[in-house]
């Protein structure tokens, strides 16, 4: 999925001199920065083209959240460096977007510590009430492990929608957030900043705040905990210190951590899927970014799929997408060792077909010229043991790097970037055949065969796609159709930005609603109908947001929009009593759970204008909807 998924993440290939201590004045190192900048890095982001962010994004970026890019997941392009030499580089870009001179917090620019980390929200009076795993809930990445993002039991009526309104909404630092999981009336949210939330799911109010120990983005799922004397419950995510997390679901206590994997630029952005006991951690990476650089040693990573035993954290088994090693193979374009294959990320929350005992998956492209046999996959693999039981690979040589053809570690020839990075649907017809819906950002959506080693049944191209278009996050499910959300922001052939519903026992297109064109409060490429983040079902009504900060529900029956709520335009009294923004709608979708809505409104710096926007408008919000604001 790559820069996709990378967003506003640093391309930072530089070595720099010793900086000025950032702790102390700052204009040196300001100074130094902007010549640092200047004479490495402007060559990429004052002329972005591709997907790389341009200077402007990532000035949109305070520089806490840049120097955790550089200590985080683009830790491989700032190897070497010092921690004063980082804060220089993340003062100089973040200056815009840094606190006002005189803020009373001595560490305002690089975050507080800790100890003084703010619950972003009023504390709630009295205890939390005890989880109930048996009360409505939506538990991770979908309702169901088929991952169809289908609400049965919604609380509310499809007559109700068009009387939706906002309960509260919650205010809070990072970008590019897990959505909400709620199990009764608490509430529990991840974000970029790393901290993760538990709230009241009916006033918003805050229990308690987990600081994890680097971004985190995944949908959190609760599960039931032994061996753990006095901890009844599990709250489990993935962070970007390329670990699965274990905190206790009622009080945030750590219980575990577990390292499952240590390539270089790792991203831990699909969310786990919690089955029986066991954690399904999905793994991917941002090297399609870092290969730009063309002294990055381009390409060792190979995506996988972790079992870990939920209780220890131990790891039960570990399944690479090709059971090919990298190796050298070929000089890049200035004489470089290349390795390959390399690529076949897993972006997505993992799918569980229980009756066959399989789990599936689905693969984002490969970054080198040298054959990867499990990128822009469906894989089916054995839930005991992680053994690949079939694969279908819907697009080969799909390789890909960003920069080409200018970057020296081009694959030749260069694929388009069509990555499958939505979960897999396992979807059972009325006579109880199943079938398997995977989306493609090719535009294309596939209907296969389970029962014969994923065989396509039927298929369909709503549009050209591009490295940003097609299937994005994901689609949803309801008895009979499936609701596909097309993005194409960065198509500028055939841009088709919509939804789409299809009738999975015969393939056959019901409609299709093109996105309204609609103005924003800002002007960029992200002021736009795509429909990228994942769509969530119920039943005569299926909710899909776009970019241009619209959230919408459409009549299943026909594709007629019922309800239109601009999360963006306006300022949203959030639970502090103070107004705030939505911005880009993108990402982890809306979940659906006791007569709420609750979907995030804001996305990686791309919600501004211009820097003066910046102050105070750049969305980040978890909104809460429900009939009424009742």
């Amino acid at each position: 999925m790559g820069i996709a998924r990378v967003g506003t993440w640093l391309l930072l290939a530089m070595t720099l001199p010793l900086a000025a201590s950032a702790t102390d004045d700052p204009a040196p190192a300001i100074a130094n920065g902007k010549m640092l900048y200047e004479a490495r890095c402007a060559g990429c982001h004052d002329r972005a083209s591709d997907r790389t962010p341009s200077r402007d994004i990532l000035a949109h970026n305070p520089p806490a959240f840049i120097l955790n890019a550089m200590r985080g997941v683009m830790a491989p392009m700032a190897a070497g460096l010092s921690d004063d030499e980082m804060k220089a580089v993340a003062l100089y870009l973040g200056a815009a977007a840094a606190p006002e001179p005189g803020d009373p917090n001595p560490n305002a620019i690089w975050g507080p510590s800790s100890a003084q980390m703010p619950l972003d929200g009023p504390r709630c009076e009295g205890p939390p009430p005890p989880i109930d795993l048996s009360a409505a809930q939506w538990n991770g990445w979908s309702l169901r492990p088929d991952n169809a993002r289908y609400q049965p039991n919604p609380g509310f009526a499809a007559a109700d929608v068009p009387r939706l309104k906002v309960k509260w909404a919650f205010h809070y630092p990072g970008s590019k957030n897990g959505q909400a999981t709620v199990i009764g009336n608490r509430l529990y949210v991840t974000s970029m900043s790393g901290a993760v939330y538990a709230l009241d799911a009916r006033s918003g109010c805050v229990y308690w705040r987990f600081d994890s120990l680097a971004a985190t983005r995944s949908s959190v799922s609760i599960g039931p905990i032994a061996n753990r004397p006095g901890h009844r419950y599990a709250l489990y995510f993935s962070d970007w210190t390329k670990s699965a997390v274990a905190i206790d679901a009622e009080t945030g206590e750590p219980l575990w951590r577990t390292k499952v994997d240590d390539s270089s630029g790792l991203q831990m952005t699909g969310s786990p899927t919690l089955y029986n006991g066991v954690l399904l951690v999905p793994i991917s990476t941002g090297n399609e970014a870092y290969a730009r650089n063309d002294d990055y040693v381009c390409c060792k990573f190979i995506g996988s799929l972790v079992a870990l035993d939920a209780n220890s954290g131990e790891i039960l088994w570990k399944t690479y997408t090709t059971d090919k090693k990298p190796e050298p193979y070929r000089l890049n374009a200035k004489g470089r060792q290349m390795w390959g294959p390399s690529g076949g990320s897993i972006w997505s929350a993992p799918t569980i077909d229980p009756a066959r005992g399989l789990i599936y998956v689905a693969t984002s492209n490969s970054h080198t010229d040298a054959f990867h046999d499990g990128a822009d996959s469906v894989i089916a693999m054995d839930f005991k043991t992680g053994a690949i039981r079939w694969k279908n690979q819907l697009l080969k040589d799909d390789n890909y790097i960003n920069g080409c053809p200018a970057a020296a570690n081009c694959p030749h020839p260069v694929g388009p970037d069509f990555a499958l990075g939505d979960s897999v649907i396992l979807h059972t017809l009325k006579d109880g055949k199943q079938m398997l819906i995977a989306g493609q950002k090719s535009g294309d959506v596939y209907a296969l065969d389970p029962d014969a080693d994923g065989k396509i049944v039927w298929r369909h191209r709503l549009s050209s796609g591009s490295a940003l278009g097609g299937v994005e996050f994901g689609s949803a499910a309801d008895d009979d159709n499936v609701y596909v959300g097309i993005s194409d922001v960065v198509n500028f052939r055939d841009p088709k930005p919509g939804l789409t519903a299809i009738r999975i026992a015969d393939g056959a297109i019901l409609w299709n609603t093109p996105a309204p064109g609609t103005p924003c409060r800002w002007s960029n490429i992200f002021c736009s109908g795509a429909i990228s983040m994942a769509v969530t079902a119920i039943s005569g009504v299926a909710f899909a947001a776009s970019m241009d900060g619209h959230f919408r529900a459409y009549a299943t029956a026909d594709g007629s929009i019922v309800w239109d709520f601009n999360t963006s335009a306006d300022p949203i009294t959030d639970v502090l009593g103070k107004p705030a923004y939505g911005g880009v709608m993108d990402g982890a979708g809306p979940t659906i759970v006791n007569g709420m809505v609750y979907v995030h409104s804001g996305y990686a710096g791309r919600s501004t204008a211009n820097i003066r926007d910046l102050k105070g408008r750049e969305g980040n919000l978890l909104i809460a909807f429900s009939v009424d604001g009742r």
